[in-house]
């Protein structure tokens, strides 16, 4: 998949691979904020590994609410500096601003 950032540069995330993925995003979205770092992992283990946010909250020291703030916000990043579509990142999870009540 093609994307372009807000800056113009035109971007291709892999589909079929998941590390290079990771790498991708890492490289042109993190640039060297620790914070984006730390938001990214907490994405990682939560879309990768399947991790229920209380166990994210455990081993970041953040509660549940927080850490579905900023998965969130994460997500809301990545989609305007990715220009993807507001729902490309949309899961079916606490943190899913657009998540349908059942």
């Amino acid at each position: 998949m093609s994307v372009t950032k807000f800056d113009g540069e035109k971007i291709t995330l892999p589909r079929k691979d998941v590390d290079l993925l990771w790498e991708r995003i890492n490289q042109h979205y993190i640039n060297d904020s620790p914070l984006r770092a730390k938001y990214l992992a907490m994405l990682a283990l939560r879309q990768n590994c399947g991790w229920p946010l209380e166990q994210i909250g455990q081993v970041f020291g953040h509660p549940k609410g927080h850490v579905t703030r900023c998965l969130r916000k994460i997500r809301s990043e990545l989609c305007e500096q990715f220009r993807l579509p507001p729902d490309a990142l949309n899961f079916d999870d606490d943190s899913n601003p657009n998540r349908k009540p059942k």
